[in-house]
């Protein structure tokens, strides 16, 4: 048989006819595991009723998790209607449901041990790529595809082509995963990957913690990709020793001979601390190179860089400090909240002058705890920063950068590097 990537080894193993399958096939599969959010309330069971269905697929009822990560305890009127929709529809048809303040999708997701090297996974999320750090093909879609497999269990996918990134060397002191992606990203633009699968590989990334990895794999869909898959390793087995993992693992590696669309290089020892700058994640330039911009906000969280090795970075500088600026911490879910709480980050965190949130995604998507309003300038540990994204409109400005460079910025009240040693 041909070689085949990551990619198309996972696609092939999840196929229903079982055949190997190539980039440019369209292939039917059933999904390892189906993760929703308020897209379910929101587009997928108005759709749902207009079939005509009387059930759901048990395959998907088994095999899915809706976690309302969005919207907040009771923010608006109308997120109150649709998380009162959902939890209604799930006791009807037995769906497994999250509630608000349990975490961020892309967090709590692979805590309740939803997702293994081998398996396919998607969400009515695009962030659902964060999950390819476990060695799996992650991908995000639409409400009708979601429709589809509460209906029939299975759906359709167009099998990508694949982009390598190796990674080289180790990142100095100062320098975190997040500087790594965005200085790919400034490099190559949020339209290199476009309906193309990443392939993670190298010394680079098997020294970067399974937490820097999934920074990574998360924002794998601002390069445009449909997924970011990295390498099984001991580090990866070690954390699925902790969490109630769901069948058998089937690590995957790709063949010597696969056929890669592009094979792309970066030294890690090369990078520095960088910030997107408005209004794009590939407006990327070096903390120096962007000059003392004053800060209204500083906000740290999402499912980018809001786990317990984040709080930990931001709360060894905070320490003993007080913030200049008005500075909001949310949690990647209520399992990293109270591991922050046991290890004395939240009362740093207070101490300095920030604010303490519930998890919940919060203003990442505009949506409530820290959204900015017009000519506001924030600095943000999420994925994009595109005009209104975290609220405001084209006078509002948001950075985004890594939890140390957030905090550091904190400190300061305006944007500047964190503890990079050339």
């Amino acid at each position: 048989m041909e070689d085949q990537t990551v990619t198309e080894k996972i696609l092939s193993e999840h196929s229903l006819q079982k055949e190997p399958v190539f980039a440019g096939d369209r292939v039917d599969v059933g999904p390892s595991s189906i993760l929703s959010n308020e897209m379910l309330p929101m587009v997928a069971i108005p759709k749902f009723r207009m079939t005509g269905a009387k059930r759901l697929n048990p395959y998907f009822v088994e095999n899915t998790l809706t976690i309302l990560d969005h919207g907040g305890f009771g923010t608006t009127d109308k997120m109150i209607h649709l998380h009162q929709i959902t939890k209604h529809f799930a006791k009807l048809f037995n769906l497994k449901v999250e509630p608000a303040g349990s975490g961020i999708s892309h967090v709590v997701f692979h805590e309740k041990g939803y997702v293994k090297p081998g398996d396919l996974i998607l969400g009515s999320d695009s962030h659902t790529v964060t999950h390819g750090a476990f060695n799996a093909f992650a991908k995000g879609i639409g409400g009708s595809d979601l429709v589809e497999l509460m209906v029939k269990g299975s759906t359709w996918l167009d099998v990508p082509e694949t982009i390598s990134i190796k990674v080289d060397g180790k990142l100095r002191e100062g320098v975190y995963s997040k500087d790594l992606l965005l200085t790919m990203l400034g490099e190559k633009t949020t339209e290199w990957g476009t309906d193309r699968a990443f392939e993670y590989s190298g010394d680079g990334i098997l020294d970067l913690s399974l937490e820097a990895r999934l920074t990574m794999s998360n924002m794998a869909v601002e390069m445009g990709g449909v997924a970011g898959i990295m390498p099984y390793d001991k580090k990866l087995q070690n954390y699925l020793d902790t969490v109630p993992v769901r069948g058998t693992i089937h690590p995957t590696t790709p063949d010597l001979g696969a056929n890669y669309h592009e094979r792309y290089e970066i030294n890690a020892s090369e990078v520095e601390p960088v910030v997107a700058c408005p209004h794009s994640p590939d407006n990327v330039k070096s903390v120096d190179e962007v000059g003392e911009v004053e800060l209204d906000q500083v906000f740290i969280g999402s499912c980018t860089n809001a786990r317990i090795e984040d709080l930990e970075v931001v709360a060894k500088i905070l320490k003993n400090q007080k913030v200049r600026t008005e500075t909001i911490v949310i949690p990647g879910s209520s399992q990293v909240a109270l591991e922050a709480v046991k290890r004395g980050y939240v009362e740093i965190f207070m101490a300095a002058g920030a604010f303490w949130s519930y998890s919940t995604c919060g203003a990442c998507y505009g949506g409530s705890l820290g959204r900015i309003g017009s000519g506001m300038t924030a600095l943000s540990t999420t994925n994009r920063n595109f005009i209104g994204r975290m609220g405001g409109d084209s006078t509002s400005k948001t950075y985004l950068g890594s939890p140390a460079t957030a905090a550091m910025s904190a400190i300061k009240g305006k944007i500047t590097g964190a503890g990079y040693k050339k």
